[in-house]
């Protein structure tokens, strides 16, 4: 029998979370599941209410259309390649890389970041005419700037606002401001998008009289979006990149919305799209929104986190939201890491946004796009606009003045500069090998069930790589790969491929040095999951990442004759090979690594010329 007040109390909750534009199928189910009212009549109640809380999840935004139609074509497909062909190509990955690096300046994201500031507002329903305050001053600017990129580009960055209504705080008629670089092949009808938020606000939502810079929230973001059109800009790609500021975030992603709907409603595929919100502070706050940082005061300006969608917050599920977090991780293991004198570290999460936040990502998400959020390891303030947080604050600034008397000179800031340039960095890398990758793998998989072995099989397309397999653990704490493993080869057997047990596999394409995003396979059963992680923890690899040397001592009281030692880099080549014998096990066994480059690499041990057994080694 359907009990009406638990349903009424259910019908409050999705209510609620409609209201706020949070709708959430799983925890919503979650919640039906957990009830002890709950039944298959409350559970066809419920279930309508949930279709009708995802017809009306949406912010209502009317249809967005573009400024400028040789954008749209673009956009749609509708357009000569030759018309956009830079004078100097630079096809090399390396190159491009390398000249990305050259051209990303902390400079010109503080110049940026400075100008942004003397709005004094950018809240999404403040001041449109005036040419010194508001969010009209603000997007005339970031127009102007994408246009200026363009004129020193041949003109091949196209310019455009994406007018769409919606109205938020009594103001119907909103912009976002969009730059769009070609792709330079039409085979590629997928686009990337790279986007940040351009409004702030104070503690009122709708409050446009504040004093409300927003520097860190979201001028930062802002900033990088910016700089990656002025440096991104000066090259070509296969795909084609949209890189846009948009508004109406702190009024409930309206400006991604009407983004992400604009997309949709054209049927212009994305492949991936990169959402950067608070990326340039790097002090912890007193009341910073979890998953985040302790204890108050610290300092982080290595560290990045990523978050992204998985069902149920359940690592285990297939996302490919989580695919594409892995893929950035990736590259900055291979592309970024391995051209700096220290490592900036991705930090993927396990939930969308933080504890009771959100951000642009999600309405990509939402339509089926993959989408990620950058933000920086330690941010200041949970959204509330509390005391004495500074986000949502009027005292989100660049930085004080600290002479007596002030002399209108920053002595200190809140953003650093070198490590938003970091985080410009890891999205220009991104975004240039997702620009260049190959399609995305369609793997078979092989199960004999009379011989007990499986494999791995590539067809048609896929035959024209090579491929790489990234190993990660079920129920691993680390959202990341164990172990990625590179094939030239298009049939590989499971008995290849390690470490054991119960896994996912993730499969990539691999054409040269340029990885397809992952496609994953989870394994229920893969070769002996208890045995394997039993002798595992009898040998200890340690430090880890290491840089001169790695120390190895066998931890068990049972010892085999003999465990033989390789050390393997990415692309399949044994690097070190060695055996151990009992007289050599009863201390520490190091190896000297500091000729190798940097990289990770996997260090396996052979335990008495039958079993296989490894683990990843980062040499830094």
């Amino acid at each position: 029998m359907l009990n009406y007040t638990h349903g009424n109390a259910l019908w409050l909750q999705t209510t609620s979370i409609v209201f706020f534009g949070r709708l959430s199928y799983f925890n919503f189910i979650d919640m039906i599941k957990n009830s002890s009212k709950f039944s298959v009549y409350t559970l066809k109640i419920e279930v309508t209410i949930l279709f009708l809380a995802y017809l009306y999840s949406f912010p209502v935004i009317s249809q967005p259309t573009l400024t400028n139609q040789n954008a749209h074509n673009v956009l749609i497909g509708n357009y000569n390649i030759g018309n956009y062909l830079p004078s100097v190509k630079i096809t090399d990955k390396d190159s491009l890389i390398d000249k990305i690096f050259e051209n990303i300046s902390a400079d010109s994201l503080k110049s940026y970041l400075t100008t942004l500031e003397t709005f004094q507002t950018r809240n999404s329903s403040s001041d449109t005419v005036s040419s010194v305050r508001g969010i009209g001053a603000a997007r005339r600017w970031i127009h102007s700037k994408f246009e200026s990129f363009s004129l020193r580009n041949e003109d091949r960055l196209l310019v455009s606002y994406l007018n769409f209504n919606s109205n938020m705080c009594g103001v119907n008629a909103h912009k976002n401001v969009l730059g769009v670089l070609p792709g330079i092949d039409t085979s590629y009808s997928d686009v990337l998008v790279v986007e940040a938020h351009m409004d702030s606000r104070c503690e009122s939502t709708c409050d446009t009289s504040c004093y409300a810079p927003g520097m860190d929230d979201n001028g930062s973001g802002t900033a990088l979006v910016m700089e990656l059109a002025r440096v991104m800009s000066q090259f070509s790609y296969n795909r084609t990149i949209i890189f846009t500021t948009v508004t109406g975030e702190e009024q409930g992603l309206r400006g991604g919305e009407a983004m992400a709907t604009y997309l949709k409603n054209n049927n212009i595929d994305v492949l991936a799209c990169l959402n950067n919100d608070v990326v340039g502070g790097i002090e912890c706050g007193p009341n910073s929104s979890p998953p985040s940082c302790s204890p108050v005061g610290t300092i982080d300006s290595i560290n990045l986190r990523v978050f992204s969608f998985s069902p149920g917050n359940d690592s285990n599920f297939i996302s490919v939201h989580k695919e594409l977090a892995r893929y950035v991780k990736l590259q900055q293991i291979e592309e970024m890491n391995t051209r700096r004198s220290f490592n900036s570290n991705i930090h993927i999460q396990i939930r969308e946004d933080r504890m009771g936040r959100g951000g642009d990502h999600i309405p990509f998400r939402q339509r089926q796009y993959r989408a990620i959020r950058f933000t920086s390891s330690h941010e200041h303030g949970d959204g509330s606009g509390n005391s004495p947080d500074r986000q949502h604050t009027t005292t989100d600034v660049l930085g004080y003045d600290l002479s007596v008397p002030p002399d209108g000179i920053l002595d200190t800031f809140l953003v650093d500069f070198n490590y938003l340039k970091r985080n410009v960095l890891t999205n220009a890398i991104s975004l240039t090998m997702l620009a260049k990758s190959p399609p995305i793998p369609e793997p078979l998989i092989e199960t004999f069930e009379f011989e007990n072995t499986q494999a791995i099989r590539f067809e048609k397309d896929d035959t024209l790589y090579s491929h790489k397999v990234g190993v990660r653990s079920t129920n691993s704490t680390d959202l990341y790969f164990d172990t990625v493993l590179t094939f030239h080869k298009h049939y590989i057997e499971y008995s290849e491929i390690y470490p054991k047990g119960n896994v996912q596999l993730h499969f990539m394409n691999l054409d040269g040095e340029i990885e397809s995003l992952p496609t994953t396979h989870i394994s229920d059963e893969f070769l002996g999951v208890e045995k394997v992680s039993e002798q595992i923890k009898c040998l200890e690899a340690f430090p880890n990442p290491a840089e001169n040397y790695v120390n190895l001592k066998w931890k068990c009281a049972v010892t085999p004759e003999v465990i033989e030692i390789k050390l393997v880099n990415a692309g399949g080549l044994t690097v070190y090979n060695s055996s151990i014998t009992e007289t050599r096990k009863s201390g520490n066994i190091q190896i000297d690594i500091s000729s190798y480059p940097v990289g990770i690499y996997q260090l396996m041990y052979i335990i008495n010329k039958d079993e296989v057994f490894s683990e990843a080694l980062i040499i830094q």
